[in-house]
């Protein structure tokens, strides 16, 4: 760590007195020299000073707002390298939440709780963020226990399938005589040939009507709920990683109304199942710039086209044989329409995106398909030069040391989860332990000079972020012991990937991410210090308060009035 310095700009006598000084506490501002200093100004909507105490305390005015931190530790906001948040919050605001759920029994209490407030024949839905892998019995829920969790209701519950009760069967005419459909699976039981209630893949659009296409009003309800929720947890930026752009208007919507809590950057959605020419046709809608041309940083879009070169855990292209597989040999690569494609319809729709300008998002989580895409890319890079581009490779579980050399040379950005500390079991089911223990090699890509961001893609709102911290550095998981733990990286590292790295992904390191003079004022008080509390805390750290552009998103109920106390000077922020 460097020693608290003062940028040399801020000491101009002509330069206005700051609208908010907070001082008297430990800044980490993850700038380039790894700044650690006692004091932030703000000025507008930017930082204007950081520095000593005396030194930044000096710049005030009689309007100035002086809070004093009381030794207490501030940080950048997190920013989150790919969240599908308005689906995320849809399913949870309106639906049984059993994300991270311990056990069967969790499942089932959350769906007899939300059946309790739901009048009878109401259909009970679900968030997602669970594999049966992590539950403690190992299993999922069975339908005749959501029957009797729900008796009076169908309920069809969200995680790695979609599972069914009895009613929920009825509801929707899913019957023994119910032909497949052509993409994804309805189970049967082999030896009566009667649907099991779990629907796999494309299967699920069977319950459509269930909690698809909500009124407009209740998509801007969820989507204010799990933003404001955002805030809470120290986020003060949001990458939606595949948005379908029709969605993308209740975003614009709040971005008119000066009521987007955080910054929010998106990478629309694209189905791969049209022909090629009607997809790159359907790009003439935008601008061939990338990101799209916007001094907004509330709101921008950053790229165009969200592809799958693999999927699923139980559907990944990895080196081992996939274990335990569920679904029918013959439908694994016949499982969701709108995005199981062959490698050649992704590589035209990848070149002809190049040659007209864009850059997208590539989901490739296993080796073998990591090696496929960067093939891919580097087809299309001899057609059109991408390098500077920043193709996102989203999920990357698995990649190897063979390929980080065509990932620099490519200047793609990896954007990895940290959900593994959550579903760690799932990986180790389907492609064997010692597979498992190779994923998320951060510290390897980070010595080998790759860009690497980081999202959640998870179901909870709002998530913990000092758990993906925790994971980084100690590389425990949530239950099931050490993942890869020679990958672990210093609480500095961690903290960079999850602000200024992510910052990078949105083409945004020059304007946010660190506390700097001249960058947006967006930053996080924290409970404790991230960098020194004993690592058994790191996940018990709170947020205090949160600033998005200078502005108050977020304060904890007991931030006052004795702490975050403003001095003579001002009033408190």
């Amino acid at each position: 760590m460097h020693p608290s310095t003062l940028h040399p700009s801020t000491l101009d006598p002509s330069t206005p007195a700051p609208d908010l000084i907070l001082y008297g506490g430990k800044v980490i501002t993850v700038d380039a020299r790894s700044t650690v200093s006692e004091a932030v100004a703000v000025t507008g909507d930017r930082f204007s000073a950081v520095g000593r105490d005396r030194d930044v305390l000096a710049r005030a005015g009689p309007d100035t707002r002086c809070v004093d931190l009381a030794g207490r530790t501030v940080v950048p906001g997190f920013i989150d390298a790919h969240f599908r948040l308005l689906d995320r919050a849809l399913a949870q605001l309106h639906g049984a939440d059993v994300s991270l759920a311990e056990s069967v029994a969790d499942i089932l209490d959350a769906v007899r709780d939300t059946a309790r407030r739901l009048p009878a024949g109401a259909v009970v839905t679900s968030n997602a963020g669970w594999y049966p892998y992590m539950l403690k019995e190992g299993r999922a829920p069975t339908r005749e226990e959501l029957d009797r969790a729900a008796p009076h209701h169908p309920v069809v519950l969200s995680g790695e399938f979609r599972y069914l009760n009895t009613r929920a069967l009825e509801r929707f005419d899913i019957r023994r005589t119910t032909e497949q459909p052509e993409y994804g699976w309805i189970e049967k039981d082999p030896d009566t040939g009667e649907p099991t209630g779990v629907l796999m893949g494309d299967a699920a659009l069977l319950t459509r009507g269930a909690h698809t296409d909500p009124p407009p009003a209740v998509k801007q309800e969820a989507l204010v709920w799990a933003l404001n929720r955002c805030a809470a947890a120290g986020v003060t930026g949001v990458r939606e990683g595949g948005l379908d752009p029709a969605d993308l208007t209740y975003y614009q919507k709040l971005a008119e109304n000066d009521a987007l809590p955080v910054r929010v950057s998106v990478q629309l959605g694209m189905s791969t199942a049209p022909p090629v020419e009607e997809i790159l046709a359907g790009l003439e809608q935008f601008p061939g710039v990338n990101p799209f041309p916007s001094d907004d940083h509330r709101l921008r879009v950053d790229r165009v086209g969200y592809l799958f070169a693999d999927d699923d855990y139980h559907r990944m292209d990895v080196t081992p044989a996939i274990r335990g597989q569920r679904v029918p040999a013959d439908r694994v690569n016949r499982y969701f329409r709108d995005r199981c494609c062959p490698l050649e319809k992704i590589e035209r729709i990848v070149t002809g995106m190049a040659e007209r300008g864009f850059s997208g998002g590539i989901l490739a989580g296993g080796d073998v398909a990591i090696d496929k895409v960067l093939g891919v890319l580097e087809r299309a890079n001899a057609v059109a030069d991408l390098t500077d581009r920043r193709w996102v490779l989203s999920q990357v579980v698995y990649p190897r040391p063979e390929h980080h050399r065509r990932m620099r040379a490519l200047g793609v950005v990896l954007t990895p989860m940290w959900h593994h500390h959550h579903y760690y079991p799932a990986l180790a089911h389907y492609h064997g332990v010692d597979f498992a223990q190779t994923m998320d090699p951060f510290r390897s890509l980070r010595a080998a000079g790759i860009p690497v961001g980081l999202g959640s893609d998870i179901s909870k709102i709002p998530l913990n972020y000092f758990e993906a911290l925790f994971y980084l550095h100690t590389r425990q998981s949530r239950r099931w012991g050490p993942v890869n733990p020679e990958e672990a990286l210093s609480r500095e590292e961690a903290l960079r990937m999850l602000t200024i790295d992510n910052a990078y992904v949105t083409f945004e390191e020059d304007v946010k991410g660190s506390i700097e003079p001249g960058k947006l004022a967006d930053l996080a008080v924290l409970s404790a210090d991230p960098l020194t509390v004993p690592a058994d805390r790191i996940t018990s750290t709170r947020v205090l308060l949160t600033l998005v552009g200078g502005r108050v998103v977020h304060r904890a109920a007991d931030t006052g009035p004795d702490a975050l106390r403003p001095t003579e000077k001002g009033r408190e922020a």
